[in-house]
């Protein structure tokens, strides 16, 4: 005769079974797992901001290399800024712009609702904060 068993049942009697070593090494594996997909969602996310806020520049002054004797505004470089994103605070190389007489800067958008947003998730604590800093770095690289 066939026992039903609900799921729980299921975990806890294969705990049960497992050696103290397997649980182990399982619980980091899942805590790599965790490590990786939060690196990966910051280094994305950054990604996307950082081409948002290009567009935003395209917008306001114009392609590159095309010149607009009616523009408003021009290029002015990049400065370090901030950003939140994983509920972390990560350096970036924000695009600026300023008026065409040169007179003022002109804040974009994209950067002022990314700069002040917060998250209502914290991320894991320990190596998962080196582990997202390696990937934001490289993403931060390629934004700049």
């Amino acid at each position: 005769m066939k026992k039903t068993v609900s799921l729980a049942q299921a975990a806890t009697a294969q705990e049960d079974v497992l050696p103290p070593r397997v649980q182990e090494a399982l619980g980091e594996l899942v805590g790599a797992a965790r490590e990786g997909l939060l690196a990966l969602s910051v280094g994305v996310g950054l990604g996307v901001v950082c081409e948002l806020m290009e567009e935003e520049v395209d917008d306001v002054v114009g392609p590159k290399g095309r010149h607009d004797r009616e523009r408003t505004a021009t290029r002015h470089g990049r400065e370090r800024g901030e950003l939140t994103l994983g509920g972390r605070r990560v350096g970036v190389k924000r695009p600026r712009v300023r008026t065409a007489d040169g007179q003022a800067e002109m804040p974009l958008s994209t950067y002022g609702f990314s700069r002040y947003r917060t998250s209502s998730c914290s991320a894991p604590r320990g190596s998962t904060r080196t582990s997202a800093k390696r990937t934001v770095s490289s993403v931060t690289a390629s934004c700049s």
